[in-house]
């Protein structure tokens, strides 16, 4: 596989009922479902759009917004503080935040796709300046739980 020009960034996190427990993530029925945070970075003026999104089983519609960088979020949302996890660091290239849609109906296209949903917890199908890419992440890493509202 060539050297893809897509750098991919994928977290989750649980939102658990009431105050978190020091549970890591764990979510049982009738919860909330997990929250996907997924961006690509590409090189500064590079046109881009998302085809769809997979994710531990799932393909997605999918959008993606440009973001600015660094991309921060709450350590610990149950507790306010100062204290920031860094999701995207500071870079001169462009940032996008993959939206999430709906859940769809795909069978991968080719064996790359194929292999890539096997080995990956998450992937992306692009186009990139009119021609097709992937980008794909090994782990989608977890985020402290957030408290329901």
């Amino acid at each position: 596989m060539a050297q893809s020009p897509v750098t991919m960034y994928g977290y989750s996190r649980a939102t658990l009922p009431g105050i978190p427990s020091d549970q890591k993530g764990v979510q049982g029925k009738g919860m909330f479902p997990l929250k996907y945070y997924l961006y690509v970075e590409v090189k500064p003026r590079t046109r881009v759009s998302a085809e769809w999104a997979w994710i531990r089983g799932d393909y997605y519609n999918c959008s993606l917004k440009k973001v600015s960088t660094p991309v921060l979020v709450e350590s610990d949302p149950a507790i306010p503080t100062d204290k920031k996890e860094t999701l995207v660091p500071k870079t001169s290239n462009d940032v996008y935040s993959v939206i999430l849609g709906d859940v769809k109906a795909r069978t991968p296209s080719n064996g790359e796709e194929r292999e890539l949903i096997a080995n990956h917890e998450a992937a992306l199908g692009l186009v990139i300046d009119k021609s097709s890419a992937y980008a794909a992440i090994q782990s989608i890493k977890t985020l402290r739980p957030a408290a329901a509202m």
